[in-house]
């Protein structure tokens, strides 16, 4: 798919643009879609998107960028930086393993919640103003992380942490669509999804690497002080470059709803955290009880909403279609098993082998490099393969579990990294294979009117998933005794990582199966990678990336979606975008 800001073009054209993405020459990228809107708002609420601000002049718009690339690392990296930092902060803080566990979580369950509404919130003050006051949240959390006394301030800290990158990320990609054009802005959006790939394989090493230099006998501080000086040096660039945008201000926030989901998810996570710590008590099972029904009084909630004409947070028919529903589910049980694979992994070289930090987050790199590597090349197969692509990696990652499971029940104490190499290329490569043309693919079953809303709920469920990975696959070590402060029991650390990877082998057979149940694209149409976006492999990749890290894709690109298909009957090759404002820019795809 190509982008012409001139109109439309002869099929000579488009013959030529189709040889130039096959030679991954990318287009300007589509213009600028809000990048959060909240469930099925804008199809049916175009106003509440409030018109870009006018684009950065000079050098002032590269400043931008690096702000919303400083801010993209902050929040990836705030996921990882701290996933080698248990043992460390279990010994200095002297708390339980689900207290330290809670620490991890925290942070991704509040940024699950909050991204929607983090999203409207811009579309109504302004994404300038959101962004700068979730980034001055987040720097501030940070540094009180660094300097926290005790486990209740840190946890605290974390919270308000997650709060802040929830106002800021979903800002990030519309401001930088907003400030670029052309190839510039193409360059600048293949920037921003390497910054996010960077952070999701750096994130641990950094962390790792803090926590082993133990400066000025720091410990873990260091891995959320380092942030501090980065953080607020964003801010006060943002503040000085980034130009305001003019947001009308009617968009509807389901507070309700969001207070009721958040509620829900924490009746489900914190029994899971600190359960086997107060040895089951009975409040812990009250709480998993009283999670169903309060999911159950989010949705008549949202049901409401819908029939008053209001924008709900999630609109509840979107489970009708099953595009959504096994879509949701995927994601969901693989993201448990990545993060709970990442988070445990690393326990166990720490605690249970007796691996420095660094040497821990170095042994799971292999992870990362294919991951990267799986995730380049993905976009070539999608549009030749559609979801066989998910059902091949997700095959190639059942392969380099069960081959890790093998590699650490042969090797038992004299496990190395070397040893865990192959296998986790495997797993990486899996990863990649399934993670990036995951959205994508979901989202070609999803009827047009509803494909904005569609990623919206997709994405929160996926950061949802990671939040229950560190909760899920911890309770399994809780239970079998393998805990930092419960000794240094190297056997137990392998029994309870060798049944946590038998667990995600499940999770991820289960995945496998149920992408059989995918329905066809919509219309009959092929299944297209990333759909939409693809006008280049890079922007392709950024995107998917941002989309799966908590981005939404709404807005004008959502009503593109339903122009698309009520229009393809007249126009079977090509598909437009009317971009609103200043600029009016044409995208054709070339159909297969």
């Amino acid at each position: 798919m190509t982008l012409h800001p001139t109109g439309p073009r002869t099929e000579e054209q488009a013959a030529g643009s189709a040889a130039a993405d096959a030679t991954a020459e990318p287009a300007p990228a589509i213009g600028p879609a809000p990048a959060a809107g909240p469930a099925g708002s804008v199809a049916r609420a175009p106003d509440t998107v409030g018109p870009p601000a006018a684009p950065a002049t000079g050098q002032g718009r590269w400043v931008v960028l690096g702000v919303g690339l400083v801010c993209a690392f902050l929040v990836i990296g705030g996921v990882s930086v701290v996933n080698l930092a248990m043992p460390s902060l279990q010994r200095s803080l002297q708390v339980g393993f689900g207290t330290a566990q809670f620490v991890i979580a925290g942070y991704g369950l509040v940024y699950a919640i909050f991204l929607i509404t983090g999203g409207r919130l811009g579309d109504v003050l302004g994404r300038k103003r959101v962004l700068l006051t979730g980034l001055a949240l987040f720097t501030l959390a940070v540094a009180v992380c660094g300097i926290a006394p005790n486990a209740p301030v840190l946890i605290g800290a974390r919270l308000v942490q997650g709060f802040g990158a929830a106002l800021v990320y979903p800002q990030i990609l519309s401001i930088i669509q907003d400030t670029f054009e052309g190839r510039e802005r193409n360059f600048a959006l293949g920037l921003f999804g390497a910054t996010i790939g960077v952070a999701l394989v750096a994130g641990q090493l950094i962390g790792g690497a803090l926590i082993q230099l133990d400066l000025a006998g720091l410990g873990w501080r260091p891995a959320f002080l380092v942030l501090v000086p980065i953080g607020a040096a964003a801010l006060l660039a943002g503040r000085r470059v980034m130009a305001p945008d003019r947001p009308p201000g009617t968009a509807h926030i389901d507070h309700i709803g969001t207070g009721l989901l958040g509620t829900a998810l924490l009746f489900l996570t914190l029994p899971l955290l600190i359960g086997p710590g107060t040895g089951w008590a009975w409040w812990t099972w009250a709480m998993l009880g009283a999670a169903p029904p309060v999911l159950a009084l989010f949705m008549r909630h949202e049901q409401r909403l819908v029939r008053a004409a209001r924008t709900p947070l999630l609109r509840p028919e979107l489970f009708r279609q099953r595009a959504f529903s096994v879509g949701m589910s995927i994601g969901l049980v693989f993201f448990i098993s990545t993060v709970g694979l990442a988070v445990y992994a690393s326990l166990t070289l720490q605690a249970g082998l007796g691996l420095d930090p660094l040497r821990a987050g170095l042994a799971f790199a292999p992870v990362g490099v294919a991951f990267f590597g799986a995730s380049l090349v993905v976009p070539q197969l999608v549009p030749r393969l559609g979801r066989s692509v998910l059902t091949f990696g997700y095959a190639l990652l059942t392969v380099g579990l069960v081959a890790t499971w093998y590699t650490v029940r042969v090797q038992g104490s004299g496990l190395t990294a070397a040893a865990l190499a192959a296998p986790l290329l495997l797993v990486g490569a899996g990863q990649g294979f399934t993670m990036s043309p995951l959205i994508g693919i979901v989202l070609t079953g999803i009827r047009p009117d509803d494909k904005g809303s569609a990623s919206g709920a997709l994405t929160t469920a996926f950061q949802v998933g990671q939040a229950l990975g560190v909760a899920g696959i911890g309770t399994i070590f809780s239970v079998m005794g393998a805990s930092p402060g419960a000794g240094a029991d190297t056997a137990r650390y392998l029994a309870a990582f060798r049944t946590a990877l038998l667990v995600m082998v499940a999770l991820t057979v289960l995945s496998l199966l149920l992408v059989a149940l995918l329905p066809g694209a919509h219309g009959g149409q092929r299944h297209h990678h990333f759909l939409w976006l693809r006008h280049g492999r890079r922007t392709g990749l950024s995107h998917a990336f941002y989309l799966l890290t908590g981005g939404h894709a709404v807005g004008r690109l959502a009503h593109w979606f339903h122009h698309h298909d009520s229009h393809k009957d007249h126009d079977r090759h090509h598909y437009g975008l009317h971009r609103t404002g200043d600029h009016h820019n044409r995208i054709h795809h070339q159909g297969k």
